[in-house]
């Protein structure tokens, strides 16, 4: 019978070491965080500083992924967004099919059909952009497209552009488009 018992516990220990590899005891003590850990159905949120309004946001819905190694919050299915700039009574506007913010690192993204109007009224459209909200400065390398207030299509950018984030000082990329231009003789 001792016999019995010490191969049954052999086999017992063969079964339990065997069948518990590095990969599954890994995979149970591992947390899945890839997966939203809040939504928000038809949003309209509303930011403000000192009483002062400076975001309002609307989207049919945003998810919020908190437990990732960089949180982040994403919105599928689009955005619309009023920003408020100190000392101008219109707000800036940006609309996008989709968009994803990682706030740790001050890092946005914009994407499909992404339109960005200041409050000066110059309208910025392109199909993915990039804020750099520490530098204050947006980008892309995707074609740009620039109508001042005035109606005047002033640059068009096959390459992208690099600007402050009110685009008022910019550099564009191999562009092309109609500049206005003053006779200075007259």
């Amino acid at each position: 019978m001792e016999i019995g018992k010490c191969l049954l516990l052999s086999a017992f220990g063969l079964f339990v070491f065997h069948s518990c590899g590095d990969n599954e005891v890994e995979s149970i003590t591992t947390k899945k965080t890839d997966f939203p850990s809040r939504r928000i159905f038809n949003a309209e949120l509303t930011m403000t500083d000192s009483l002062k309004t400076t975001v309002k946001l609307r989207a049919p819905l945003i998810e919020m992924y908190e437990f990732a190694k960089v949180p982040y919050t994403v919105f599928n299915k689009g955005l619309d967004l009023d920003f408020f700039e100190k000392g101008k009574p219109k707000p800036g506007y940006l609309r996008a099919d989709y968009a994803k913010i990682i706030e740790a690192t001050g890092w946005y993204e914009a994407k499909n059909n992404v339109v960005i109007i200041n409050a000066d009224g110059d309208t910025l459209k392109t199909n993915h952009i990039f804020w750099d909200k520490k530098n204050e400065e947006i980008f892309t390398y995707d074609t740009v497209k620039i109508y001042r207030a005035d109606g005047i299509t002033t640059n068009i950018s096959n390459n992208g552009i690099e600007a402050s984030q009110d685009f008022k000082n910019f550099k564009l990329k191999n562009n092309h488009g109609t500049l206005p231009y003053k006779d200075l003789k007259q």
